[in-house]
Protein backbone atom coordinates (compact mmCIF):
# COMPACT_ATOMS: atom_id res chain seq x y z
CA UNK A 1 0.00 0.00 0.00
CA UNK A 2 1.57 3.18 -1.26
CA UNK A 3 2.13 6.22 1.40
CA UNK A 4 2.48 9.57 1.29
CA UNK A 5 3.92 11.99 3.31
CA UNK A 6 0.18 12.92 4.39
CA UNK A 7 -0.64 9.57 5.77
CA UNK A 8 2.86 10.39 7.95
CA UNK A 9 1.79 13.41 8.96
CA UNK A 10 -2.03 12.25 9.92
CA UNK A 11 -0.37 9.85 12.50
CA UNK A 12 2.50 12.47 13.44
CA UNK A 13 -1.05 14.54 14.00
CA UNK A 14 -2.78 11.87 16.54
CA UNK A 15 0.89 11.27 18.34
CA UNK A 16 0.89 14.72 19.06
CA UNK A 17 -2.75 15.51 19.83
CA UNK A 18 -2.19 18.65 17.24
CA UNK A 19 -5.28 17.50 15.12
CA UNK A 20 -6.68 21.28 14.24
CA UNK A 21 -4.61 22.29 10.55
CA UNK A 22 -6.18 25.78 11.58
CA UNK A 23 -3.18 26.10 14.38
CA UNK A 24 -0.46 27.80 12.66
CA UNK A 25 1.43 25.57 15.30
CA UNK A 26 0.22 22.43 13.89
CA UNK A 27 -0.40 23.41 10.25
CA UNK A 28 0.54 21.60 7.03
CA UNK A 29 3.52 23.51 6.19
CA UNK A 30 4.82 23.36 10.01
CA UNK A 31 4.45 19.65 10.00
CA UNK A 32 5.88 18.56 6.61
CA UNK A 33 8.86 20.74 7.90
CA UNK A 34 9.32 18.12 10.68
CA UNK A 35 9.03 15.55 8.71
CA UNK A 36 11.53 16.50 5.78
CA UNK A 37 14.10 17.77 8.47
CA UNK A 38 14.13 14.46 10.27
CA UNK A 39 14.11 12.40 6.96
CA UNK A 40 16.90 14.90 5.73
CA UNK A 41 18.86 15.35 8.41
CA UNK A 42 18.50 12.76 11.36
CA UNK A 43 17.21 9.57 9.41
CA UNK A 44 20.67 8.95 7.64
CA UNK A 45 22.20 9.27 10.54
CA UNK A 46 19.92 6.99 12.91
CA UNK A 47 19.69 4.30 10.25
CA UNK A 48 21.52 2.52 8.07
CA UNK A 49 19.70 0.74 5.55
CA UNK A 50 20.21 -1.60 2.61
CA UNK A 51 17.50 0.92 0.41
CA UNK A 52 19.66 3.83 1.62
CA UNK A 53 22.57 2.36 0.25
CA UNK A 54 23.89 3.84 -3.30
CA UNK A 55 26.95 3.62 -5.56
CA UNK A 56 28.41 7.11 -7.03
CA UNK A 57 30.23 7.05 -10.61
CA UNK A 58 32.72 9.62 -11.81
CA UNK A 59 35.59 10.60 -13.54
CA UNK A 60 39.13 12.22 -12.55
CA UNK A 61 41.10 13.42 -15.05
CA UNK A 62 45.06 14.19 -15.93
CA UNK A 63 44.48 17.58 -16.54
CA UNK A 64 43.92 18.28 -12.71
CA UNK A 65 46.89 20.00 -11.02
CA UNK A 66 45.58 19.64 -7.52
CA UNK A 67 43.68 16.70 -7.48
CA UNK A 68 40.57 17.65 -5.54
CA UNK A 69 36.73 17.41 -6.88
CA UNK A 70 33.90 18.94 -5.05
CA UNK A 71 30.39 17.25 -5.34
CA UNK A 72 29.16 19.46 -8.51
CA UNK A 73 32.24 18.90 -10.07
CA UNK A 74 31.56 15.45 -10.43
CA UNK A 75 28.27 16.02 -10.76
CA UNK A 76 27.05 14.49 -7.32
CA UNK A 77 24.70 15.98 -5.60
CA UNK A 78 25.64 16.94 -1.97
CA UNK A 79 22.57 14.93 -0.69
CA UNK A 80 23.72 11.72 -2.05
CA UNK A 81 26.42 9.99 0.22
CA UNK A 82 26.61 10.32 4.01
CA UNK A 83 29.13 7.89 4.74
CA UNK A 84 31.60 6.70 2.56
CA UNK A 85 32.08 2.60 3.01
CA UNK A 86 34.61 1.69 -0.18
CA UNK A 87 35.68 2.93 -2.62
CA UNK A 88 37.33 1.86 -6.37
CA UNK A 89 39.28 3.12 -9.35
CA UNK A 90 39.84 1.85 -12.80
CA UNK A 91 43.33 0.57 -13.77
CA UNK A 92 42.42 1.34 -17.38
CA UNK A 93 40.22 3.32 -19.26
CA UNK A 94 37.65 2.94 -21.10
CA UNK A 95 35.97 0.65 -18.75
CA UNK A 96 34.94 -2.58 -20.38
CA UNK A 97 34.62 -6.12 -19.09
CA UNK A 98 37.97 -6.56 -18.89
CA UNK A 99 39.03 -3.61 -16.43
CA UNK A 100 40.78 -4.04 -13.53
CA UNK A 101 39.78 -2.39 -10.56
CA UNK A 102 41.79 -1.42 -7.84
CA UNK A 103 40.51 -0.48 -3.80
CA UNK A 104 41.13 3.17 -2.95
CA UNK A 105 42.37 3.87 0.59
CA UNK A 106 38.97 6.42 2.36
CA UNK A 107 40.59 8.88 4.75
CA UNK A 108 37.80 10.84 6.04
CA UNK A 109 39.84 12.73 8.64
CA UNK A 110 41.65 15.35 6.59
CA UNK A 111 44.49 15.27 9.62
CA UNK A 112 45.43 11.68 9.07
CA UNK A 113 45.29 12.23 5.14
CA UNK A 114 47.30 15.69 5.48
CA UNK A 115 49.85 14.22 7.62
CA UNK A 116 50.76 11.51 5.15
CA UNK A 117 50.43 13.79 2.21
CA UNK A 118 51.02 17.16 3.38
CA UNK A 119 49.43 20.33 3.40
CA UNK A 120 50.49 22.83 1.04
CA UNK A 121 52.79 20.40 -1.43
CA UNK A 122 50.96 20.45 -4.68
CA UNK A 123 53.55 21.78 -7.04
CA UNK A 124 55.96 18.96 -5.45
CA UNK A 125 53.44 16.19 -6.48
CA UNK A 126 53.94 13.86 -9.11
CA UNK A 127 51.08 12.24 -11.01
CA UNK A 128 51.01 9.21 -10.72
CA UNK A 129 48.03 6.45 -10.10
CA UNK A 130 45.67 7.50 -7.20
CA UNK A 131 45.64 5.27 -4.10
CA UNK A 132 44.26 7.69 -1.46
CA UNK A 133 40.84 9.43 -1.61
CA UNK A 134 39.86 11.62 1.44
CA UNK A 135 36.26 12.45 1.33
CA UNK A 136 35.48 15.52 3.72
CA UNK A 137 32.30 17.40 3.50
CA UNK A 138 31.88 17.56 -0.29
CA UNK A 139 35.33 17.39 -1.44
CA UNK A 140 37.23 14.73 -3.09
CA UNK A 141 40.49 15.10 -2.67
CA UNK A 142 43.32 12.65 -4.78
CA UNK A 143 46.90 11.67 -3.57
CA UNK A 144 48.24 11.34 -5.54
CA UNK A 145 47.52 13.56 -8.31
CA UNK A 146 46.04 11.45 -12.18
CA UNK A 147 48.20 11.12 -14.39
CA UNK A 148 45.61 10.00 -16.82
CA UNK A 149 41.81 9.23 -16.79
CA UNK A 150 40.50 7.11 -14.02
CA UNK A 151 37.11 6.00 -13.42
CA UNK A 152 36.03 6.15 -9.73
CA UNK A 153 33.21 3.83 -8.32
CA UNK A 154 32.34 4.98 -4.37
CA UNK A 155 29.69 3.02 -2.24
CA UNK A 156 27.76 4.42 0.45
CA UNK A 157 24.83 5.26 2.37
CA UNK A 158 22.72 8.33 0.78
CA UNK A 159 20.99 11.06 3.04
CA UNK A 160 17.28 11.50 2.15
CA UNK A 161 16.00 14.30 0.01
CA UNK A 162 13.50 16.54 1.67
CA UNK A 163 9.51 16.30 1.22
CA UNK A 164 8.44 19.42 -0.67
CA UNK A 165 4.64 18.79 -0.96
CA UNK A 166 2.34 16.73 1.48
CA UNK A 167 0.85 14.78 -1.48
CA UNK A 168 4.43 13.18 -2.36
CA UNK A 169 4.82 9.35 -2.17
CA UNK A 170 7.35 8.10 0.83
CA UNK A 171 9.97 6.38 -1.01
CA UNK A 172 9.21 3.10 0.97
CA UNK A 173 5.72 2.75 2.87
CA UNK A 174 6.68 0.99 5.41
CA UNK A 175 9.04 4.41 6.45
CA UNK A 176 5.95 5.79 7.21
CA UNK A 177 5.76 5.27 10.72
CA UNK A 178 9.00 5.80 11.68
CA UNK A 179 9.02 9.05 10.37
CA UNK A 180 6.06 10.06 11.90
CA UNK A 181 7.08 9.44 15.61
CA UNK A 182 10.56 10.82 14.81
CA UNK A 183 9.50 13.90 13.53
CA UNK A 184 7.13 13.95 16.02
CA UNK A 185 9.76 13.58 19.13
CA UNK A 186 11.53 16.28 17.46
CA UNK A 187 8.13 18.63 17.64
CA UNK A 188 7.57 17.68 21.49
CA UNK A 189 11.26 19.28 22.29
CA UNK A 190 10.72 21.69 20.44
CA UNK A 191 7.25 22.97 22.03
CA UNK A 192 8.36 21.32 25.51
CA UNK A 193 5.92 19.01 26.20
CA UNK A 194 5.40 17.52 29.28
CA UNK A 195 8.27 14.92 30.31
CA UNK A 196 5.25 12.34 30.51
CA UNK A 197 4.34 12.75 26.91
CA UNK A 198 7.90 13.42 26.05
CA UNK A 199 8.64 9.37 27.08
CA UNK A 200 5.84 8.06 25.72
CA UNK A 201 6.42 9.49 22.41
CA UNK A 202 10.35 8.35 22.82
CA UNK A 203 9.27 4.68 23.36
CA UNK A 204 7.01 4.88 20.48
CA UNK A 205 9.87 6.05 18.21
CA UNK A 206 11.98 3.08 19.40
CA UNK A 207 9.57 0.28 19.08
CA UNK A 208 8.80 1.92 15.18
CA UNK A 209 12.74 2.14 15.05
CA UNK A 210 13.40 -1.17 16.14
CA UNK A 211 11.07 -2.99 13.31
CA UNK A 212 12.61 -0.62 10.61
CA UNK A 213 15.91 -1.88 11.58
CA UNK A 214 14.46 -5.89 11.94
CA UNK A 215 14.15 -5.59 8.23
CA UNK A 216 17.55 -5.17 7.52
CA UNK A 217 18.90 -7.11 10.15
CA UNK A 218 16.72 -9.93 8.46
CA UNK A 219 18.15 -8.68 4.94
CA UNK A 220 21.72 -8.73 6.23
CA UNK A 221 21.18 -12.38 8.05
CA UNK A 222 20.90 -13.92 4.45
CA UNK A 223 24.01 -12.37 3.37
CA UNK A 224 27.27 -14.60 3.89
CA UNK A 225 30.04 -12.75 5.50
CA UNK A 226 33.26 -12.24 3.47
CA UNK A 227 36.28 -12.95 5.05
CA UNK A 228 38.60 -10.21 5.88
CA UNK A 229 42.01 -11.29 4.25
Amino acid sequence: MEQTVDDCMKLMRLALGRRNINDEDSDDATMLSYISNFAELSMASDVKLFEQFGTLEFYIYAADTDGVYTFNEVDADSQFINIASEAYISLTDPVDSSTTWSRLNIYQDPGEFYSRWGVNNKDLLTAGFPTDMLFYGNEFVFRTIPDDTYTVYIYGYKINEAFSDINELLPFDYWMRYLAYGAAVDYARDFRYEIEDLTKLNNSFAHERKLLLARTHNQQKLSRCSPSF
